[in-house]
């Protein structure tokens, strides 16, 4: 089958080309590759390239994603994030998934790369989550930094939600587990950062990805529980103390970021 390609981008000038030279190297290519620009201020899709579709400010990922799907011109419509690169195999990988019409999505894993740095090491443990069990999961919740997905099953389930900035992947992978498609996680399906982040970028992104816009303060306190009873004793066990430190600040963080700073 042919697949689009494409590459949600905002300001991200140090790393996209590699992420777009990942999908040119595929050992099964793809038919097409754009670049969506999300409002990028920096002129970082300029030099890419590829065809580049551009909003005309920065919407967020939703809008992103929503913009990609309808841009696309093919049935099977593959993402990979600015910040990461693919593995040669992903898609060669990825493909055989769709031979069964109820699959709607299928996607991988991140690797970390060789950082040293306190923050990257957090990142990997604690939102890579490079320790969990590696092993296929059916009716998985999606997650689109690198995925395959069915253009007609995202239109089915009504699409990506272009109002979400954040958690636009989880909120269609729900509607399209409703309407009794399947997501896969495949270990296999593999992508690798390109890019190391300070402290508070990764608490900006964990607070992203497990957005608390209707936390109760008996949900805070659970989270800050978690926090410091799983978070910072994994950490400690992995002899990181600083990273039991960002372990502590996280629900802080997450909390002020999705309901006081709002």
């Amino acid at each position: 089958m042919e697949v689009s390609a494409y590459v949600p981008c905002y300001n991200s000038p140090k790393t996209i080309r590699k992420a777009i030279r990942s999908i040119a190297e595929q050992t099964v290519l793809a038919t097409e590759i754009f670049v969506v620009d999300d409002g990028s201020t920096d002129g970082s899709a300029e030099t890419t390239g590829v065809k580049v579709v551009r909003l005309k400010s920065n919407a967020g990922r939703g809008a992103a994603r929503s913009r990609a799907m309808a841009e696309a011109r093919h049935e099977l419509v593959l993402g990979c994030d600015a910040t990461l690169v693919l593995d040669r195999y992903f898609l060669e990988k990825a493909l055989p998934w769709f031979s069964n019409d109820q699959v709607a999505g299928v996607f991988g894993r991140i690797n970390a790369g060789t950082s040293l740095r306190v923050a990257d090491r957090w990142r990997e443990r604690h939102l890579f989550q490079s320790s969990l069990e590696l092993r296929v999961r059916h009716r998985a919740s999606l997650a689109t930094y690198c995925c395959l997905v069915r253009k007609s099953a995202v239109e089915d389930a009504g699409g990506f939600n272009a109002a979400l900035r954040a958690g636009e992947d989880a909120d269609l992978g729900e509607r399209l587990l409703a309407a009794g498609f399947d997501v896969i996680f495949d270990p296999q399906l593999e992508a690798t950062s390109v890019l190391s982040n300070s402290v508070m970028e990764v608490l900006e992104r964990y607070a992203r990805w497990n957005t608390l816009s209707r936390m109760t303060a008996r949900g805070y306190l659970r989270q800050l529980n978690y926090a410091v009873k799983v978070m910072a004793i994994k950490d400690l066990k992995e002899r990181d103390p600083l990273g039991a430190c960002i372990s502590v600040l996280a629900p802080h963080y997450q909390f002020w970021k999705g309901v006081v700073s709002r």
